[in-house]
């Protein structure tokens, strides 16, 4: 177990300790390490900002985020989808609510093309199989980004398509989608699975019939022009979003597979922040013999020291020394995944 100290190893030093039925825990650090505009801090800021798109969240929309104590897009559309339901079968004017969810939905829409890389951007470079190529060298993949990286570079090789496998492959609702069936998850070989433990933006939910379905022949390159509403939990406390993993079939069926995890765990780009209790306390009852974590070797010095022994706190306080896991620091640029190598810049 490595020190309390600012030292932190290369990956070379430690990767012979994470073999193929590891899995890798992926948090923003990793989207930023490709496109800095990740960085953002919130959609809901984005989408609030007359300076930055055109269908700007109203006043009216501000207040009913806030009177909601939210900012889940998610949320407050299937509130709003729930009342034009209401006041129609009651035989009340509900077009206000069609307004106001239409309206939202493309506040969304251009918030999360303001910050995405552009497909353009990634098509012509070699970043996205660097990407799926690192990936394959895990058993399980968990991501809680939003954002289409991790679909793009699994796609980014159709020859080889079952490389990887995300529960997605009963017929959908229509000819261009997947759905999940919690009843149908079985793999049986030793292809790597994806998980979207907070959704993603091709990852959808059909309000009426209640089932998640995820996009596909319609080319996947298209997938930021598609303005319908993803599921992904943008922003909230871990108890919010808790929550909201817990009512949706697919993202409960996710986070359960997170909490039952076998085998070491990489955990890249996360900080483990205030807003992922939920992620701690499912990696400390996964009770994983060896992590291994990402931290920026820019931080200062004391910084380092700070986030080690966080982290200490966080995975191993109050457990008998026999079910400590054993912790290994790492720089995160000497990842593949966050190599200066796999940055695009925006130019």
């Amino acid at each position: 177990m490595d020190s309390i100290d600012e030292k932190l190893q290369s990956w070379d030093q430690i990767k012979a300790q994470f073999d193929r039925e590891s899995g890798i825990l992926l948090g923003n650090g990793f989207s930023c390490a490709v496109w800095d505009k990740f960085e953002y801090p919130s959609l809901y800021e984005k989408a609030c900002s007359s300076a930055d798109i055109e269908h700007y969240l109203s006043s009216k929309d501000i207040q009913l985020f806030e009177a909601m104590r939210t900012k889940n897009f998610e949320r407050i559309l299937s509130m709003l989808f729930d009342a034009r339901k209401v006041n129609e079968i009651f035989g009340q004017e509900h077009l206000l609510f069609v307004q106001r969810y239409e309206h939202i939905k493309k506040a969304l829409g251009e918030a999360v093309k303001c910050v995405h890389v552009p497909w353009d951007k990634v098509k012509s470079s070699n970043i996205l199989s660097r990407i799926r190529q690192e990936l394959k060298n895990y058993k399980f993949v968990y991501s809680t980004n939003y954002d289409l990286l991790i679909y793009w570079a699994i796609m980014s090789d159709e020859d080889n398509k079952n490389d990887f496998k995300d529960f997605f492959w009963n017929s959908g609702v229509s000819t261009n989608s997947m759905k999940f069936d919690i009843t149908n998850t079985h793999i049986r070989n030793s292809t790597t699975r994806v998980l979207y433990l907070h959704g993603a933006l091709h990852l959808h939910r059909d309000p009426l019939l209640g089932i998640t379905y995820k996009l596909v022949n319609s080319g996947f390159e298209n997938l930021l022009e598609i303005l319908d509403v993803p599921l992904f939990i943008t922003e909230g406390s871990s108890e919010d979003k808790l929550r909201a993993i817990n009512s949706s079939d697919y993202l409960f069926f996710a986070y359960n597979k997170l909490l039952e995890h076998e085998g070491s765990l990489v955990i890249f780009g996360h900080s483990l922040g205030e807003t992922d209790e939920h992620l701690v306390k499912a990696i400390r009852e996964s009770d994983p013999k060896k992590i291994a974590i990402s931290i920026r070797s820019n931080n200062s010095l004391d910084t380092i020291r700070k986030k080690k022994a966080d982290l200490y706190e966080k995975l191993c306080n109050n457990k008998p020394p026999s079910k400590r896991p054993d912790l290994l620091f790492f720089d995160a640029q000497t990842h593949p995944l966050g190599s200066p190598n796999i940055k695009i810049q925006d130019n």
